[in-house]
């Protein structure tokens, strides 16, 4: 009788010995995981937010263009989404008077279609992240790590 329960309490140790390092083993793999796709994600946001700042003093210093004056001294990087969603609009619209032929514009457009593949990467990117961390087990340990979801910048389209 007591050997049997001594076998029995064993096996239940070693299961669940075995289910807690699997357990472990795999958070290991989930929360570096999560890292690489959240640096991913923090990397091209910045260079985009870089860009960014790029266009917005080159059009207001040489298209010197009054849409563009509020945001000549902000730090772009503290702009909350909506604001900088309406400041992409903003140098879309005085995007459209630049004159693309013009050489004295070159870099001017040169930068703004850096800065439009640097928001379609990003927003790939972005979209990619958010679906992963919105999956289980994904989604507990995104929010044990604090880390959440970024916002695109592509409008959504109906089909």
């Amino acid at each position: 009788m007591f050997l049997s329960f001594l076998s029995i309490f064993i096996d239940i140790v070693i299961f669940l010995s075995v289910l807690t390092i699997i357990i472990v083993v795999g958070s290991f793999f989930i929360i570096k995981n999560l890292q690489k796709e959240y640096k991913k994600v923090f990397r091209i946001h910045s260079k985009f937010e870089i860009e960014l700042r790029k266009l917005v003093n080159l059009m207001f210093k040489f298209l010197e263009h009054s849409k563009l004056e509020p945001y000549h001294n902000v730090v772009i990087k503290q702009l909350p989404h909506e604001e900088k969603r309406n400041l992409l609009k903003i140098i879309d619209d005085v995007y459209q008077s630049v004159d693309e032929s013009d050489e004295d514009n070159k870099y001017i457009v040169e930068t703004y279609q850096n800065l439009e593949e640097l928001r379609r990467v990003r927003d790939s990117k972005v979209i990619v992240y958010n679906q992963k961390i919105g999956y289980f087990p994904f989604n507990i340990y995104a929010k044990i790590m604090k880390i959440g979801p970024y916002y695109t910048f592509t409008e959504k389209t109906e089909r």
